[in-house]
């Protein structure tokens, strides 16, 4: 294919633009006379649209969502996590007399967060009146809800410490952990069979504390983490302590995930599958997490540069793009890595995320740099990119899309915020491409 390059404006060559020019060169004297430079340009134009898609499937990620932040643009983001039980086995002797302790449900930090850690935060649990199930394809999604008991089982207050993988212990209902105690020692149906069970007792919901909570947290979900712990111990010589651990289903564990934008750019825009152009939204774009945002990149003069010459090849691209300041912080840290990832002319599903990611184009790298906003930024090379790009019309033309991998974008709120050409600090794309004129 014929490579090409993009322009930053139809045909605009009064831009500044920084040219090298090699020597001119002969080709065989059989061949036509031709000579060639090479030019380079860092102000070619990248549309940027916002998308949220309708909802993103959080089912089955092994980790638990809980809590609230307010991000300085986007509005105030919630979420709580519904959790499932596995019925336990429980073999202590039914001629043993047993005494309750404690049920509490047992959490350990996960390494994600986002939110002021040195305020106390406030999670409360309630107890599911809906049992939980996945849909007809297998998915729960962070707009899936069950109803659960309006009266707390229990709460806890504490200074959250994520990535320190210490837990905590949120002590539930007396009046629950006796009655579960009691089911079980004297071996009643719905604690035998495991169909019954999950009937019986559909599990729990952990709610964050409106008023009472500026950080959004991740908790592992396994054998030993969102567990629910019955304490208790025999009457006899050594009160011999006994525990019964009843492990998360895995499977239909989920995150419900809400984002209230009043008093943003989003307040008064209706949000639909065609996305939110830059221009209308403070020339930004965003990314983020466990929402379903993410960006779409367009390059609408590409095919402009063919006008440059006989021939023109792509060397080198290179896209750069800067967080905003103020976007970010040691409360909401930078993620690592972004993706770009191919994205055809066509309407893409629209429900599952692990769908709708395409191909994966390649890995934006983070430089920080904690003195100068400048020095922070992502570098994309999208050089393949560009060059299969040069010539395509209609159909046949793509975009790229700018996401998170999936784990990031089904199990975390990461986000990103970032400029199109007219922000503050705005995305760059570098060109170096070659002209060829035939004499």
């Amino acid at each position: 294919m014929t490579r090409s390059i993009l322009f930053l404006g139809l045909g605009l060559l009064g831009l500044s633009v920084t040219a090298c020019y090699d020597k001119y060169n002969t080709y065989g004297s059989d061949l036509v006379e031709s000579s060639f430079r090479s030019v380079s340009v860092d102000s070619c134009t990248v549309t940027m649209v916002s998308t949220r898609i309708d909802s993103v499937e959080t089912s089955g990620k092994k980790v638990a969502l809980a809590g609230q932040y307010k991000h300085p643009y986007w509005g105030t983001i919630s979420a709580r996590s519904y959790i499932a039980y596995k019925r336990p086995s429980y073999s202590t002797d039914i001629d043993e007399t047993v005494l309750l302790d404690s049920l509490v449900l047992s959490l350990r930090y996960d390494s994600k967060f986002i939110g002021d850690t040195t305020r106390v935060q406030t999670l409360s649990v309630y107890q599911l009146t809906d049992k939980i199930t996945l849909n007809d394809n297998g998915y729960l999604y962070n707009t899936s809800h069950f109803a659960y008991d309006s009266e707390r089982l229990g709460s806890y207050s504490f200074f959250p410490q994520p990535g320190s993988g210490e837990r905590i212990d949120i002590r539930l209902s007396d009046i629950l952990g006796q009655e579960l105690l009691e089911r079980f020692h004297r071996r009643d149906r719905v604690t035998t069979n495991d169909d019954q069970f999950a009937d019986y007792f559909r599990g729990v919901t952990v709610t964050p504390d409106p008023l009472a909570s500026e950080s959004l947290l991740s908790f592992a979900v396994d054998d030993s983490s969102c567990a629910l712990v019955l304490y208790y111990h025999l009457f006899d010589e050594q009160s011999t302590k006994k525990e019964l651990w009843f492990v998360p289903n895995t499977e239909t564990q989920f995150n419900h995930l809400e984002q209230d934008v009043n008093g943003t750019a989003l307040a008064d825009i209706a949000i639909g599958k065609d996305g939110i152009p830059s221009e209308e939204i403070g020339n930004r774009s965003v990314l983020f997490g466990g929402l379903g945002w993410y960006t779409t990149l367009d390059f609408p003069y590409l095919n402009n540069l063919m006008e440059h010459g006989t021939q023109v090849e792509i060397e080198s691209a290179t896209l750069r793009l800067y967080p905003e300041p103020g976007s970010y912080s040691d409360f909401n840290a930078l993620p690592d890595s972004v993706y770009l990832y191919y994205l055809d002319g066509t309407t893409a599903n629209q429900d599952v995320v692990a769908n709708y990611l395409g191909s994966k184009v390649t890995r934006g790298t983070l430089s920080n740099d904690d003195t100068h906003a400048k020095g922070t930024y992502y570098t994309f090379d999208v050089t393949d990119f560009l060059y299969e790009e040069l010539g395509a019309f209609g159909m046949y033309k793509h975009k790229l899309q700018l996401a998170f991998n999936s784990d990031d974008y089904t199990g975390s709120c990461r986000n990103l915020t970032f400029c199109d050409r007219q922000g503050t600090y705005p995305i760059v794309l570098q060109i170096t491409y070659t002209i060829y004129e035939s004499y």
